[in-house]
């Protein structure tokens, strides 16, 4: 495996802690699983005694699979797994997790303190999940709420993943022997994406070690999960916990162009500046345009231009093959869902597909999450929850559980649908179209369990990609938009400035070759103004521009609006 110099240092340091900072691009998890491998192939440490903790399975099976291609064949594989996992099976027995919408419900029944009341279930859920991971609760409030959550998890014999972090620290904290069986069984512990870990999980990784060979990886500026209790301020502690570590920097990025590199440098000037591996360049800039249908039409505009008009099966930009794109090669990137509403309605209407990740996918909505339980009952011979149906809809689905119905997954759910009633819409159409796909029930539902961890994104889908600034973290796309960058939206009036910060940080540097930041004069028909991310970079890194067609807009605004005072006057 060819290294550069600085991923070197990172892969043949010695032992002992050793903290690596590896802003985007600059091949983190190729860094990482060299790591691993040079411990098991040069130094020969067994690899039953190396492990490695990351936060989705995805990244888990990724890391496993490139240390397995780095290794002889047949060569023993070290333990790559995710906290929860984990601690699963440091836990051992039989647990059942509240699924997400049951968890969701859960809480919204739960009673609420007028400081909550004005919180969505998401929102709440959240809030209960930062506490619970917590050392301390100091509001009375979140502590009554916390408490009811858990008492009606129990009442229902469920648990929660935090759960799984609490009982795990519980069991380690106070059984000396598990501790020490955990503490042998590792020589060498090492962690991906550092700067997602909260202080409970850290708190288990120094229960967990044995030794002072811990090897962490990451980069603080993008730290963007304060909501779930991580911050970018873990580095600072664990420095301060191992004074004497090694401290490595990483800064040639290999993602993106020139352009997209300084733009990034000049978000986070403080910080170790990177470095372009590619030369090619590109085109970064911010474009006003005059308000969010406005902001939606020249995104709709500049897609369809890359990909030779409005016919997205051919995806040709022109005759030159290096040039062409496809759909899945741009990306739509917004702070909340609000932010993307008229995107959403211009792409359906536009015929052209896309898919949405992340807060306000389809899959997020009732109904889909019924039919997908439903799907699973069936697919794993389960009981029916049949609670809240007719009885002709509870005879219609049991008839679905009789060996004789085998239908594939597309009609088991158009079938679910009319047995529901549910009123045909463009989420639903989604999921039924991205079943015809699969001709067994199984494949499909571990399909959607395998794209669930990623907000339900399908790397592999042809279709543009809408998702928020939090579901597009360690992903990248040739062609990035990103809506709404203005004051009061990116940074939110809500957010901490400087997660907000760190959020743009993370949303500009999904771009590999074209970076488009939208800002509307009006949104909501009220005046915006620019985010000061913009307007705190210089020309020379963000090139300013309008949509050209904005003033022949206004007066088009501006007539019907008094055509309409005109009309009121009969």
């Amino acid at each position: 495996m060819e290294l550069n110099e600085q991923q070197q240092w990172a892969v043949y340091a010695g032992d002992g802690p050793v903290v690596i900072i590896a802003g985007p691009g600059t091949g983190k998890t190729k860094t990482l699983t060299a790591r691993i491998a040079y411990l098991v192939a040069d130094r020969q440490v067994p690899a039953s005694r190396i492990l490695a903790l990351t936060f989705t399975k995805k990244a888990a099976a990724e890391m496993d699979g490139r240390v397995a291609a780095l290794l002889p064949k047949g060569s023993a594989q070290p333990t790559v797994t995710t906290f929860h996992a984990l601690c699963y099976q440091i836990l051992g027995g039989e647990l059942v997790f509240a699924s997400e919408p049951q968890r969701l419900q859960i809480i919204k029944t739960l009673p609420k303190s007028a400081d909550f009341k004005a919180l969505s279930s998401r929102e709440l859920g959240l809030l209960i999940s930062k506490a619970k991971n917590a050392p301390t609760i100091e509001d009375k409030a979140m502590v009554k709420l916390v408490r009811a959550y858990d008492k009606a998890l129990q009442a229902q014999n469920m648990v929660d993943y935090d759960d799984l972090l609490l009982r795990t620290y519980t069991l380690l904290s106070t059984d000396a022997a598990a501790r020490q069986t955990l503490q042998e069984r590792y020589e060498h512990i090492l962690v991906d994406e550092f700067q997602d870990t909260n202080r409970l999980q850290y708190e288990l990784l120094l229960l967990l070690r044995g030794n002072d060979n811990l090897f962490v990886i990451g980069d603080p500026n993008q730290s963007i999960y304060g909501f779930r209790g991580a911050s970018g301020a873990i580095f600072d502690q664990f420095q301060a916990d191992f004074p004497a570590c090694t401290t490595i920097v990483l800064t040639r990025n290999y993602r993106s162009v020139p352009e997209v590199v300084s733009l990034s440098n000049a978000v986070f000037t403080a910080g170790p500046q990177l470095q372009p591996h590619v030369t090619a360049s590109g085109q970064v800039r911010a474009v006003q345009v005059l308000n969010e249908y406005s902001e939606a039409a020249w995104v709709l505009s500049q897609i369809q231009q890359a990909i030779g008009g409005g016919d997205f099966l051919q995806a040709v930009s022109n005759d030159d093959p290096a040039k062409h794109h496809s759909l899945g090669d741009f990306a739509v990137l917004y702070r909340s869902r609000s932010a993307a509403t008229a995107m959403q309605k211009m792409f359906a209407e536009s015929g052209l597909p896309f898919q949405v990740v992340g807060d306000g996918s389809p899959y997020d909505r009732p109904e889909v999450q019924a039919i997908i339980a439903l799907c699973k009952a069936i697919a794993y011979n389960e009981p029916l929850e049949l609670e809240g149906f007719s009885g002709t809809q509870r005879q219609a689905l049991l008839e679905l559980l009789q060996p004789s119905t085998q239908l594939v997954p597309s009609l088991l759910a158009e079938r679910i649908i009319s047995i529901l009633g549910f009123e045909p819409s463009h989420e639903l159409a989604q999921l039924v179209s991205t079943l015809v796909r699969f001709d067994t029930l199984p494949a499909a539902l571990s399909y959607l369990e395998a794209i669930a961890e990623q907000g339900f994104y399908d790397p592999q889908a042809d279709a543009i990609t809408l998702m928020t600034i939090h579901a597009s973290k360690g992903l990248e796309f040739p062609h990035v938009f990103v809506l709404g960058v203005e004051e009061g939206v990116l940074p939110s009036q809500r957010g901490v400035l400087d997660e907000e910060r760190r959020l743009f940080y993370v949303a500009v540097t999904r771009a590999r070759q074209r970076l488009e930041i939208l800002h509307a004069k009006h949104r909501g028909g009220q005046p915006a103004l620019p985010s000061s991310f913009i307007t705190a970079l210089p020309a020379e890194v963000l090139r300013r521009a309008a949509d050209p067609d904005m003033q022949a807009q206004a007066r088009r605004i501006a007539l019907r609006a008094a055509k309409r005072s005109q009309q009121s006057l009969f």
